[in-house]
C-alpha cells in the first residue's frame, strides 16, 4: 500500500515548506539503515551507487535526494531486496523533473526559488524471525511551500513462500476482516484524537464526521496500509500497525497517526496457514 498518486502530486505541486513536521506518535523500530545515495543523477538507477550530488539548474541547486535502505539489504531474498530498491527509487525522476522545471520558472518570472528535497528511508519494523516480515518506507518531501509533507509505503513479506503479502492474502473472508479492522481502527484513531485535540472544543462526533469516517467510506485500499507488529515472541507477529500520513485522517497539524491492532481483533478470520504466525504479547504504538 502506498498513495503513489499522492507522492507524485506532491512532486508536481509546490505545497510544502520549512516548518517542522509533527513527529510520529511512537518509534516503530530503531533506524537500522544505511545511506546508499544522496543527490540526483541523470539516471536515477545510479542513486544507489553514486557519490553525493545534487541537481543543478542555471548554476544553482534545484533538488537533493537522500535514500536510506536496510543495512542487511544484500542478505535478504533477492526478490524482496529488488522490491525495496525499486520502491525507494520510484518517483525520483518525476521529483527531479519537477524541481528543475520549478527552478527554471522561478528564474524566468523573477521570484525566489527554494531547493526541493526528498528523503527516503526504508527500515525493517516487523518480527525479526518467523514467517512474517515487514518494512516501512517513509518519504519526506519539501517542494518550496509552507511546510514539508510525509508519505508512507509498506511492504509485508512471507519468508516461507517468498512472496509479498496483502491484507486479502491473510483472510478467508476479507470482507469480514475489513469490518473487524474498521471497528478497531476507528476506536484507535478516536482514542488518539481525544488526546491530541483535547482543549480544542472539537467533539468526538466532529472528529468522526470530518476525518475518521470519510477515510473508510468506499476505500478498501486503506486496509493495505499496515505493517506486521512485533510481539514478545520474536518469531510471531502481535498484530498490525497502520500508518496514516498527514491529511489522511486528520489535519496537517495533528501529524501522522500510527494505530496498532492486536491480532486478537482479527485472529478468527485468519487463514489456517497464517494462524500460527501471530501470537505472543503484542508490541504496539
Amino acid at each position: 500500500m502506498f498513495r503513489w498518486s499522492g507522492l507524485i502530486a506532491a512532486f508536481a505541486v509546490a505545497a510544502c515548506g520549512a516548518e517542522q513536521l509533527p513527529s510520529s506518535s511512537s518509534e516503530l523500530a530503531e533506524p537500522d539503515t544505511q545511506t546508499n545515495a544522496k543527490g540526483t543523477a541523470a539516471s536515477t538507477d545510479e542513486l544507489f551507487n553514486s557519490s553525493p550530488q545534487v541537481a543543478i539548474v542555471n548554476g544553482e541547486q534545484a533538488a537533493t535526494i537522500d535514500i536510506s535502505l536496510p543495512k542487511d539489504l544484500d542478505t535478504l531474498h533477492p526478490d524482496l531486496a529488488d522490491e525495496i530498491r525499486s520502491r525507494a527509487n520510484r518517483g525520483t525522476e518525476a521529483f527531479i523533473a519537477t524541481a528543475e522545471a520549478d527552478k527554471a520558472e522561478a528564474a524566468e518570472k523573477g521570484y525566489d526559488f527554494r531547493p526541493h528535497s526528498l528523503d527516503v528511508k526504508w527500515i525493517e519494523v516487523g518480527p525479526r524471525e518467523g514467517r512474517l516480515a515487514a518494512y516501512l518506507g517513509t518519504y519526506a518531501t519539501y517542494t518550496g511551500g509552507a511546510h514539508p509533507n510525509v508519505f508512507f509505503d509498506v511492504l509485508n513479506w512471507d519468508r516461507e513462500d517468498s512472496i509479498l503479502v496483502t491484507f486479502e492474502d491473510l483472510f478467508d473472508d476479507p470482507q469480514a476482516a475489513r469490518a473487524a479492522m474498521t471497528l478497531a481502527l476507528k476506536d484507535g484513531l478516536l482514542e488518539q484524537k481525544r488526546i491530541r485535540l483535547e482543549g480544542t472544543g472539537i467533539s468526538e462526533n466532529e472528529m468522526m464526521t470530518a476525518w475518521v469516517g470519510p477515510a473508510f467510506e468506499g476505500n478498501e485500499s486503506v486496509f493495505q496500509g499496515f505493517t506486521f507488529a512485533r510481539s514478545s515472541d520474536p518469531a510471531r507477529s502481535g498484530g498490525m500497525i497502520y500508518h496514516f500520513a498527514p491529511y489522511e485522517v486528520g489535519a496537517y497539524a495533528e501529524g501522522v497517526y500510527e494505530v496498532g491492532v492486536s491480532y486478537e481483533a482479527f485472529e478468527s478470520e485468519l487463514k489456517p496457514a497464517y494462524a500460527d504466525a501471530f501470537g505472543g504479547e503484542p508490541i504496539l504504538p
